[in-house]
């Protein structure tokens, strides 16, 4: 399963730290399933220093006790030259994090971000299709930025996360200009304040937006360091199982409800494609009865 998590305006929605949230808390409420992250653009704030820190690493990351080529440029060459990876492989060419649940490509081995954009533009849609073979889903934080290895991610996407903000203007934009990725679409509200005239459920009522399809990362001052200090996992294990009462259990119980409600949609998306392919092979089945 492929997601784009993506938003209509640079620098205000939160994507990254959306995605972060997102990802391991989905990764905590399905133990089973492998999780592989990546970025088609190069940020100072990116996935990697949101999971990364020198006191997080041995708690959260498999170390590597041996030097190895890794990251996004020696896997995009690789896909560009037709190459097959063992699981072994594979995993020394990623971090892993949470029990080699959760698995993230760094853009190292690509200098320049022009160069990257060149290789993602070339490779971004062979590359979604080849991580699938090594995990149950494919996230990728898709810059806003015109360029156009973003356009071909969102439309290989099966669903792509649109983080929205508080703003009037955003907003209007984004529902103006992108009805073609509405129909696909589910919402986060990233930094969200209940105190805001424009709530969820405003911005429901305002855009005909269903309520199994959006969900709100609320503002959390803990949660902000946590990202800008790369303990995004300590924090979000030590809050998992918050109670009532607790400081960041509002923030806990909306998130995780963001997650439920986001599992929901890629139930839908899989289940519309098992029928579909049923379909296919009933409507060829019925071909095979008839003699011409």
């Amino acid at each position: 399963m492929k997601v784009a998590f993506w938003s209509n305006v640079r620098g205000k929605s939160c994507v990254t730290s959306n995605l972060a949230c997102i990802s391991v808390l989905s990764a905590l409420s399905r133990p089973e399933e492998r999780t592989i992250l990546f970025e088609n653009h190069q940020n100072i704030m990116n996935l990697g220093s949101t999971f990364f820190s020198r006191n997080s690493e041995q708690v959260v990351k498999e170390a590597k006790g041996y030097t190895v080529e890794i990251g996004l440029g020696k896997l995009l060459q690789m896909v560009e030259q037709g190459e097959k990876l063992s699981k072994e492989s594979f995993y020394s060419l990623v971090s892993d994090y949470l029990g080699k649940r959760l698995f993230y490509i760094p853009s190292e081995g690509v200098k320049y971000a022009d160069f990257l954009e060149y290789q993602m533009n070339k490779e971004c849609i062979r590359t979604m299709r080849y991580l699938e073979h090594y995990g149950d889903m494919v996230f990728v934080d898709t810059s806003a930025s015109p360029l156009v290895s973003s356009r071909k991610i969102l439309q290989q996407a099966d669903l792509v996360v649109v983080n929205l903000s508080q703003n009037n203007q955003m907003l209007d934009h984004f529902f103006r200009n992108y009805s073609s990725i509405r129909q696909k679409a589910f919402y986060l509200i990233g930094n969200y304040d209940e105190r805001s005239e424009l709530t969820k459920g405003a911005i429901m009522t305002q855009y005909r937006i269903p309520g199994s399809r959006i969900g709100t990362i609320p503002h959390n001052v803990q949660f902000s360091d946590a990202i800008s200090e790369g303990m995004i996992i300590p924090f979000l294990l030590k809050n998992y199982s918050c109670e009532k009462g607790e400081a960041n259990y509002p923030f806990m119980a909306a998130a995780k409800e963001a997650v439920e409600l986001f599992r929901r949609q890629l139930e839908c998306i899989e289940g519309r494609r098992i029928a579909d392919d049923e379909e296919r092979k009933n409507i060829f089945s019925d071909y095979g009865n008839y003699s011409f």
